[in-house]
């Protein structure tokens, strides 16, 4: 591909060459620039997405820290209550729930709180809850799946995901538990179980300030790596698998930071913008240069196709412009190219050499006139004494039959055949009289063969004054009688037929004789034509007609062995000017 390319280039103009070196160079230029600029600008995005992921990772984990640590704050001045403590160590249900009301208030005032839970011991329970009263759903506080772990802490607080589902009422929302063991102030025994519910919304409000598109990925994951609260389009195993793997999006940048004070995560991914787009001044500069190196290119091709290009181009076109076979002259005078010396020089001897050329060219082009009349002679006298041969041999039958008055038909006819043959010189007769000659051959066979042959002559009247080359059927239409009918045990018919079809005229040669292999046929086709020695008969017409025609013929063979032969030709139609000799008629459609 690139030599063809390459090749097509080569042949082109020196003004398209020209266009094409600018071009070239100009889309260089441009692409070593917008590689420069977008590096710098790429660079400069990434590096402002990576302030901002920073930034959103630190205010996330701040204001959940935060949020965490008040409602911790408030668990403490809970488990600090003497009325609390005292209510559970005495496993008083009144005075449990007395003290608890005492914070009802933080309930009510504090938005991110939810509810407040508290249990003695031995499971006895009460309970502050914005919507519902909520009691345990099971006898015993001990059977849930966080109090061993609140237990081991002695007193220090854990974060659990739907830890409230132990109590009645729960929603299928996830929701956030802060769970700890109320100790006695006097000996630290465990005297009860103090879980406080976190609104949901309020991790949410953590980062409800940010912008999502420009921050679409965040993931906020408890200890367990459990999903708290999120906004992303895009799946947390994709988040992980791409942190893991340390391959950020194209356009995105993802980061993590773990949650001072406990072992949470915050996942966040901020998009990386188009650097072009936040380019300001640069971009301003960039399209600058682009368009001066425009300029620069344009002008220089200017001034290249002007002073270079167009008068280089001019000669060539005097010297491509042709009328027949004679070159035209170059006519460079009143041009304002003329006053170069060397555009003189060269029209003078251009000028020269086409005086020159003409007189070569008309030389060689008589002696090809002759060269192919000699060929056309030459074939066609080697033709004649294969068909002399075959006549006087088919003659000399009828002679020695003692058929008198045959062989009286058969002389009428032949001197009739090569009174057409002769034709005055003429290279090309009329198709009128081409079959006449068929007929009178055809007749000469009928003698000899009598009723073992039958022919058929059927040629449109309207095609008859046409002219075709001189001997052309005749061979062929030989051809099936001599080795298509002859070698047949019964009787044979010859079936000739000629048509006008698109601008050519179409003869048809066809025998019910032995016909032919495909090996046979195979040698007789175009490619294998020129090189068969035993077909002369088929050759030697072939051969005739593609030196006359210029090859502008087409032929085809059909045969079944054991059921003829079809020969279809097609040849250029000929018409006869005023003069009636071979130089005034004219072919064609």
């Amino acid at each position: 591909m690139g030599r063809e390319k390459g090749k097509i280039l080569g042949k082109a103009r020196i003004s398209v060459k020209l266009a094409f070196l600018y071009m070239s160079l100009l889309l260089v230029s441009w692409s070593i620039i917008l590689l420069i600029f977008y590096r710098v600008s790429d660079k400069n995005a990434t590096e402002s997405a990576q302030a901002l992921s920073a930034q959103t990772l630190n205010t996330v984990s701040k204001n959940i820290s935060t949020l965490i640590d008040n409602t911790a704050y408030y668990s403490r001045i809970i488990l600090s209550s003497s009325d609390i403590t005292e209510a559970l160590e005495l496993k008083d249900g009144k005075m449990q729930k007395e003290s608890l009301h005492q914070f009802t208030s933080l309930v009510d005032t504090e938005t991110h709180i939810n509810g407040i839970y508290m249990w003695d011991m031995e499971s006895h329970g009460c309970s502050i809850d914005k919507n519902h009263v909520r009691t345990l759903r099971m006898e015993d506080i001990r059977e849930t799946n966080w109090y061993e772990e609140v237990r081991e802490l002695a007193g220090s607080y854990c974060l659990k995901l739907n830890a409230d589902r132990v109590l009645t009422q729960s929603s299928a929302e996830t929701t956030v538990s802060l769970i700890r063991v109320i100790n006695n102030p006097t000996d630290y025994h465990p005297v009860g179980i103090l879980m406080i519910n976190m609104d949901l919304n309020a991790f949410a409000d953590s980062y409800g300030g940010l912008d999502s598109k420009s921050i679409p990925v965040i993931y906020v994951l408890d200890d367990t790596g459990k999903i708290v609260t999120s906004q992303s389009d895009m799946s947390l195993p994709s988040v992980k698998e791409a942190l893991k793997s340390k391959k950020n999006n194209d356009s995105l940048l993802l980061a993590q930071q773990d949650i001072e004070g406990n072992n949470w995560k915050v996942l966040a991914g901020v998009r990386i913008e188009n650097g072009l787009k936040q380019s300001g001044i640069g971009g301003i500069i960039f399209a600058m240069a682009m368009i001066f190196l425009a300029l620069f290119c344009g002008i220089g091709y200017f001034i290249m196709k002007r002073y270079v290009a167009d008068p280089l181009e001019q000669m060539a076109g005097s010297m491509n412009r042709m009328s027949g076979r004679k070159f035209e002259k170059i006519r460079m005078w009143g041009n304002r190219y003329n006053t170069f010396g060397e555009m003189e020089i060269l029209e003078t001897t251009y000028n020269k050499m086409v005086d020159e050329i003409d007189a070569l060219i008309e030389r060689v082009y008589e002696e090809e006139k002759i060269k192919r009349r000699a060929e056309l002679n030459a074939l066609q006298e080697q033709m004649k004494p294969h068909f002399l041969y075959n006549t006087i041999d088919a003659m000399g039958y009828l002679a020695l039959s003692g058929k008198n008055e045959e062989v009286y038909d058969a002389l009428e006819a032949f001197g009739s055949y090569y009174r057409i043959l002769l034709s005055k010189g003429r290279e090309m007769i009329s198709v009128r009289e081409e079959a006449e000659m068929v007929k009178d051959y055809l007749e000469l066979q009928k003698l000899r063969y009598g009723d073992s042959l039958h022919y058929v002559l059927n040629v449109d009247p309207e095609i008859q004054g046409t002219f075709i080359l001189k001997m052309v059927l005749q061979p062929l239409v030989e051809n099936s009688v001599n080795h298509g009918i002859r070698p047949k045990e019964t009787p044979g018919v010859v079936y000739v037929e000629g048509t006008a079809e698109d601008g050519y005229l179409k003869f048809t040669i066809e025998d019910d004789g032995v016909g032919m292999d495909e090996d046979k046929i195979k040698e007789l086709n175009r490619e294998n034509i020129s090189s068969n020695e035993k077909s002369f008969g088929l050759r030697g017409t072939i051969e005739r007609m593609r030196i006359f025609y210029e090859s502008d013929i087409d032929y085809t063979i059909q045969s079944t062995k054991g059921k003829g032969t079809t020969i279809v030709l097609r040849v250029p139609v000929c018409y006869e000017g005023d003069e009636g000799h071979d130089e005034s008629i004219a072919c064609g459609g």
